[in-house]
This record gives structure tokens, C-alpha cells and sequence, in this order.
């Protein structure tokens, strides 16, 4: 084990303080658009990354080989979780979204739609949901429907209004 010393440490320290505050992953909304006052029901949703899809395998001469990036990957899916209320807000929302053709768009709020830091546009997505477990026995758990999203992400970042959302 290595020991340094304090007057060291102290630059790691102060150089980790001026790169910010980590950030927490529970620090987001989601919304969809038309049902925008069920924002506060999302309680897991993906954060796209842009990324190459994976790679190409380029042969060279001798047996060798190197890779190149494939185009970006823009079609994402993830976990998704929302959590029911009496008035059964998820449940009318996502028969709703079937009903109008299934598909919408969305946005994630790294804070809250009124006060954010940055937002992603999600086009084109739809949810598959799994069938939740209704317990009668359970009296410490509260309603959710979790499934997949399906969606699209090109990237785009949108502007928050605000340095700090606390």
C-alpha cells in the first residue's frame, strides 16, 4: 500500500470539488408528451447515449484484422417502470397510448420539467409492459408496471433553464 502524502492528496481532492457534484441517477423525469401530468409517476426510464452500434471487422493482409465503428446506434431500448395511483392515471395512459396507434414521444429531465439542467428527446417510442402481480395478501408494495421502452434518440440535448435544480 502506498502511502502519500497529505500535500498530494489535497490536489486529487480539490481537482475531484472542481469537476462538481456527482451526479445522483434518480435526478430525472419523464414525460410524455400529452400526458404530461403523469410525470411524477415514472419511477425508471433509460438514458440514451449515443454510440456506434458495434464494430466492423476490417481483414488485412497476413491474417490481420482491425475494426472501424459501425454508424451510430439511434433505435435504444431500455427498463421502464411507472407507479399507479387510485385514480388509475398509468393503467388510462398507456390504454390511451394504444388506442391513439401506440407510438409517442417523450422527454427526460435531468431534474424536473420546470427546472432542469439538460433534456433528451425520445421520438417514436412505444412500451411493451409486463403483466403486474396483484397480491391481495401484500399490503407493502405499491402498484407499478414495469416493461420496456422502445424509442429513438439522435442525439439531441435540450438546454436546461436552471444551474441547480435543488
Amino acid at each position: 500500500m502506498a502511502v502519500s502524502n497529505s500535500a498530494y492528496l489535497k490536489q486529487f481532492h480539490e481537482a475531484s470539488k472542481a469537476m462538481g457534484a456527482k451526479i445522483i441517477s434518480s435526478d430525472f423525469t419523464f414525460e410524455v408528451d400529452g400526458f404530461e401530468q403523469n410525470y411524477l409517476l415514472a419511477k425508471q426510464v433509460p438514458w440514451a447515449i449515443v454510440s456506434p452500434a458495434g464494430e466492423i471487422e476490417v481483414p488485412g493482409p497476413l491474417g490481420m484484422a482491425s475494426y472501424q465503428p459501425q454508424q451510430a446506434k439511434t433505435y435504444m431500448q431500455g427498463q421502464i417502470a411507472f407507479e399507479e395511483t387510485i385514480a388509475g392515471s398509468v393503467d388510462n395512459m398507456l390504454v390511451n397510448l394504444l388506442t391513439g396507434g401506440g407510438r409517442f414521444n417523450a422527454t427526460v429531465y435531468e431534474g424536473t420539467p420546470q427546472k432542469f439542467l439538460r433534456a433528451k428527446r425520445y421520438i417514436d417510442c412505444f412500451v411493451q409492459i409486463d403483466n403486474p402481480d396483484r397480491d391481495w395478501e401484500n399490503r407493502s408494495q405499491i402498484m407499478i408496471f414495469t416493461g420496456t421502452l422502445f424509442f429513438h434518440y439522435f442525439g439531441e440535448i435540450i438546454p436546461g433553464n436552471s444551474l441547480d435544480y435543488t
